[in-house]
């Protein structure tokens, strides 16, 4: 058998991609970081709202109380009392403690509210580049840290077909 190099089947060349603008990718990229940045803040507060709300109630502050000032409800204040019953601050009153607890419950909620907009502004970005064509959903997963998964899920709703998402479109040589 002779080989004739013209005979073999060449494989087409990929389709040019137009790349996004530098500054959406660099939004995208920087979205990576601020996410984890809230994630961690949001954690810390719990953590402190928790063992602010078992001090409170451990200093005699009543129930109801605890939960008009944290929002939480009054079984979640005595489940959270039972878990960090060890967290006792004597030397502080009644008043301190309510103040303490809605201080840092309206520290949570703006970093809730931030990360909230955050997903808003994010949603918006990806939808906008996945309608422009600028970018693939596994180039924006990888710039943003998110599962093509999920990001499906938080573009539901927006009106954009699945094929944007299937991974049949963006193989090479297709």
């Amino acid at each position: 058998m002779t080989y004739i190099p013209d005979a073999r089947p060449r494989r087409r060349a990929a389709p040019p991609r137009i790349n996004a603008t530098p500054e959406v990718e660099r939004r995208l990229s920087q979205e990576k970081a601020a996410r984890a940045h809230r994630q961690s803040r949001i954690r810390a507060l719990l953590s402190r709202r928790n063992e602010a709300v078992a001090a409170a109630v451990a200093g005699g502050v009543p129930a109801a109380a605890v939960s008009a000032a944290t929002g939480l409800k009054i079984t979640e204040v005595k489940k959270t009392a039972k878990a960090f019953s060890e967290s006792y601050v004597p030397e502080l009153s009644r008043e301190q403690h309510v103040a303490g607890l809605a201080a840092l419950a309206e520290q949570l909620q703006t970093v809730i509210e931030a990360k909230e907009s955050a997903e808003r502004q994010l949603r918006a970005d990806v939808v906008d580049v996945l309608r422009s064509g600028t970018m693939d959903v596994f180039r924006i997963a990888a710039l943003t840290a998110v599962t093509a998964d999920r990001l499906r899920e938080l573009t539901r709703g927006t009106g954009l077909r699945s094929e944007n998402f299937s991974s049949e479109n963006f193989r090479l040589g297709s």
